[in-house]
């Protein structure tokens, strides 16, 4: 018998033993859950997890997104907190198959901001779906199927971020 999860990707639950967590993807029957500073994997049939009943208002989680993107974007807030320390001054180089076209640099830290403004773009997605008051939960199951497939097509660029904690995590158990 397959198991199904109770909880979307995105949802903030209440874990007996770890504490509160955030669902960020699922691999095989299990959660994968990012704990304060830790990310575990919990079986679907574990009973012992409640939803996090949060009191800040979405709307007030979406401007603070909205801000830390902002801030991001005009240097406020550096995307060196989050890249790994052999990455940083380093450049991204396209070359194009085409011989008159000029190949194209970008410094990493400004390729990996715009990888971290998709990640949060996708986390607010994710809350709208779980908080939409319209969509039956099979819906929202099949929505956070999407999302979390393309958590998976970014697990590509983990290896440029510091910690794990920052890193996509899609279905699949291997990094693409």
């Amino acid at each position: 018998m397959t198991l199904t999860p109770s909880f979307a990707v995105g949802s903030f639950v209440q874990h007996a033993h770890y504490g509160p967590g955030r669902i960020v993807g699922f691999e095989g029957e299990f959660y994968v859950i990012h704990f304060k500073g830790d990310i575990r994997n919990v079986p679907f049939s574990y009973q012992e997890m409640k939803p996090l009943q949060t009191t800040e208002d979405p709307a007030l989680q979406q401007v603070k997104l909205a801000v830390l993107e902002v801030l991001g974007d005009y240097g406020w807030v550096d995307a060196n907190l989050e890249i790994s320390k052999r990455w940083i001054g380093g450049t991204i180089k396209l070359v194009p198959g085409k011989e008159d076209t000029q190949p194209k640099e970008i410094p990493i830290e400004v390729f990996i901001k715009k990888i971290i403004g998709v990640r949060e773009k996708l986390r607010v997605l994710e809350q709208k779906i779980n908080n939409h008051p319209s969509l039956d939960a099979t819906d929202k199951l099949e929505l956070q199927g999407y999302i979390t497939r393309s958590y998976g097509s970014l697990t590509t660029f983990n290896s440029l971020f510091a910690d794990k904690v920052s890193h996509f995590v899609g279905t699949g158990s291997g990094e693409g």
